[in-house]
């Protein structure tokens, strides 16, 4: 018989379909995918050799290329690429949350990936953190940002409005229902505000000024 003119597998196929996976289970099984794809596992595992962490940070790859900054704008603080990196990380990711855990799990060796940390680190030292804390700042930033994207796959409701009068808690909760737009999403802009402004403190060792002083 014949060899086919097109490979019954390729690389993009797989990851992509383990996002499929993903994003429908929130698991990632090897076995499952090559059921799916209608290959055996051996013939998956000759396109893709170190098995599940590759397929991983394939994953990660079809999230990240063509998501996050991978160069500075003109005139562009670091402040304002900051929150760019992180808007951008953010929306590649809460697109698919069940992804999140995966990425956390296992240490990040895409390229792509890698190239835009490296950029965000390079604007982070060029606006003054030293090494004993640039790691850190990367370090929160990415903490808030896949949290961030977790919660944009949690419930409307995160806490249940327990109905007791007097509680605090669940008047916010009635409170947050009526405000227009996406709560999840709310909540990123107003953290990242606060974020960007604590690590300005990190990078100078002073607090902020206080709203309405010189």
């Amino acid at each position: 018989m014949a060899r086919p003119i097109t490979p019954l597998l390729s690389r993009e196929r797989i990851f992509a379909a383990a996002l499929a996976q993903v994003d429908a289970t929130g698991t990632l099984a090897l076995p499952r995918l090559a059921r799916d794809l209608g290959v055996s596992t051996s013939s998956l595992y000759h396109h893709v050799k170190g098995g599940r962490e590759e397929v991983v940070e394939g994953i990660r790859g079809l999230l990240t290329e063509g998501s996050m900054p991978t160069s500075r704008h003109e005139g562009e603080g670091w402040r304002e690429f900051t929150h760019r990196w992180a808007v951008q990380y953010r929306a590649a990711f809460a697109a698919h949350p069940a992804a999140v855990p995966l990425m956390t799990a296992q240490t990040v060796t895409h390229p792509a990936t890698l190239a835009s940390y490296e950029l965000l680190a390079e604007v982070l030292h060029e606006a003054g953190f030293g090494d004993e804390e640039l790691l850190h700042a990367v370090t929160v930033l990415d903490c808030f940002v896949l949290g961030s994207a977790l919660d944009a796959g949690a419930p409307v409701d995160v806490w249940a409005d327990t109905g007791l009068p007097g509680s605090r808690l669940s008047r916010a909760v009635r409170a947050t229902r009526l405000q227009p737009g996406d709560r999840s999403l709310r909540s990123f802009q107003l953290g990242l505000r606060s974020l960007l402004a604590g690590l300005d403190e990190l990078r100078t060792g002073h607090p902020p000024a206080a709203a309405g002083r010189s």
